[in-house]
């Protein structure tokens, strides 16, 4: 078993940087980027890369996705959920008949679970967008909310990595 300082984490952010507040992960990924993260920690912006990353997720103990989410609420409001992917939604090759512009963060999760590559705790930090469409810029709502999320991926990371050296400690 792995100690809490070789568990390997990837912080990813989701989304296109061309479609307006749908590049508020990658944007959050700029922020950590110049950040001083633990040797064990990645920030990637993986765009949207499809189901190309899916078989890069089973190298990970976590992975924190950040992304545009469609949920109730004003724009720029946050969310933060644990994410638990079910069984028996559908197999790989069904899956991945997908073409990799289609497949969202949720067949992302469905395909790597079906070829055993999803790690045992992914999280879920997401920003209500504004506007979604052709733009470079993200809306005003969504850029406040950036340092925010940033902060609250790191702070998941922390979490996570007190629990697992509270665990190695007990056993």
């Amino acid at each position: 078993m792995k100690n809490s300082l070789t568990k390997k984490i990837l912080i990813a952010g989701v989304g296109n940087r061309l479609m307006g507040d749908d590049g508020f992960g990658p944007r959050v990924i700029d922020l950590l980027s110049s950040a001083p993260l633990p040797e064990n920690v990645e920030a990637r912006d993986i765009g949207t890369a499809g189901l190309t990353i899916a078989t890069d997720l089973s190298e990970y103990d976590l992975v924190v996705f950040v992304d545009s989410v469609n949920i109730e609420g004003e724009p720029g409001q946050i969310y933060k959920s644990g994410i638990v992917v079910e069984e028996g939604g559908g197999d790989a090759a069904e899956l991945s008949r997908f073409t990799l512009h289609e497949v969202g963060l949720e067949g992302l999760l469905k395909f790597a679970k079906a070829i055993g590559a999803l790690p045992s705790r992914v999280i879920l930090i997401g920003c209500k967008p504004k506007a979604l469409g052709p733009s470079l810029e993200l809306s005003l709502e969504v850029e406040d909310t950036l340092q925010r999320a940033a902060d609250m991926a790191l702070a998941t990371v922390e979490d996570f990595l007190q629990k697992e050296m509270n665990k190695n400690l007990e056993g």
